[in-house]
């Protein structure tokens, strides 16, 4: 079943090496990027993580974070960075004066900004909570990808009701098409009458006209091609795998034969057909760009 792009999964575990939590939310992009924040315990884990959700997330711009409040007793030490500390603290300075604010600045603003004060672990037990850490990341992805596939489910419903609508209205015009001919060689009699004073009408002439206007406006080619596209839409969109792509191809192909109807058809019948396609396959393509 397809899966929205939007969602967002937690998890927590706590081991020895302290309390990990992991929370990532999912939003809409043509891509994949992913974006995430690692405490400077974890950071030799970097590739590992991003291994970890590339595997399950094909689609979508990701914000995964990643906390680590470590146990007591835990085998390590403080790291302060005290280049990054005096860097907080001038650019407080230079903010402060800019802004004419007279509070002072103190040590807790400072300490307080992300990797100014960091738990070390000893070398060796930082390799062993790799475990927990993938533990608590596979938990959030599970999460995720349950939240992602519940709103797909709900996209699904709507693309396959509009996808249907669309079928219905194509059947439509392919029963219209094959009485405008008649309607244009009735429209085309009366007016040679009406110009002729009631004199014959050359039926040799009026048949050639019908016979060109027939060619010019058959769009059988098109409306075969569209129930081709629509049949290749349901099939795909009922596949388990990451589909948001292709189906935004296949829209595109929609949007292109109907255009092409479209210019051919003059008869009202047939236009408000073409209209109303037009507008389900915009709600379509805007529909898919949720789509993993």
């Amino acid at each position: 079943m397809i899966r929205s792009m939007t969602g967002f999964g937690k998890g927590e575990v706590r081991a020895r090496f302290g309390f990990f939590v992991a929370e990532i939310k999912t939003v809409n992009h043509k891509f994949l990027e992913i974006t995430f924040k690692l405490p400077n315990s974890l950071a030799m884990f970097d590739d590992k993580v991003k291994t970890l959700v590339k595997n399950r997330i094909k689609r979508g711009k990701i914000y995964l974070n990643l906390i680590h409040e470590t146990a007591e007793g835990g085998t390590g030490s403080i790291f302060i960075d005290e280049n990054l500390a005096r860097g907080y603290s001038s650019g407080l300075k230079r903010l402060r004066k800019k802004l004419n604010i007279k509070d002072p600045i103190r040590l807790a603003d400072i300490v307080s900004f992300p990797g100014v004060i960091n738990y070390k672990l000893a070398g060796k037990g930082t390799a062993k909570m790799w475990p927990f850490v993938k533990e608590v990341i596979e938990e959030a992805l599970k999460k995720l990808v349950k939240d992602r596939e519940k709103e797909g489910n709900a996209l699904f419903k709507d693309l396959i009701r509009r996808i249907n609508k669309v079928h219905r209205i194509v059947s439509n015009i392919k029963n219209r098409a094959a009485s405008n001919v008649q309607n244009y060689k009735k429209k085309l009699q009366d007016r040679i009458k009406e110009l002729s004073g009631g004199y014959p009408i050359d039926r040799g002439r009026l048949e050639v006209e019908v016979a060109l206007f027939a060619k010019n406006s058959d769009i059988t080619e098109e409306l075969t091609r569209l129930n081709n596209h629509i049949h290749n839409f349901t099939g795909t969109i009922r596949k388990d795998r990451e589909v948001g792509k292709k189906l935004d191809f296949i829209a595109q192909e929609l949007h292109r034969e109907i255009n092409t109807i479209g210019a051919k058809s003059s008869g009202f019948n047939v236009s408000s057909g073409v209209i109303e396609i037009k507008t389900e396959i915009e709600k379509i393509r805007e529909q898919l760009k949720n789509i993993e």
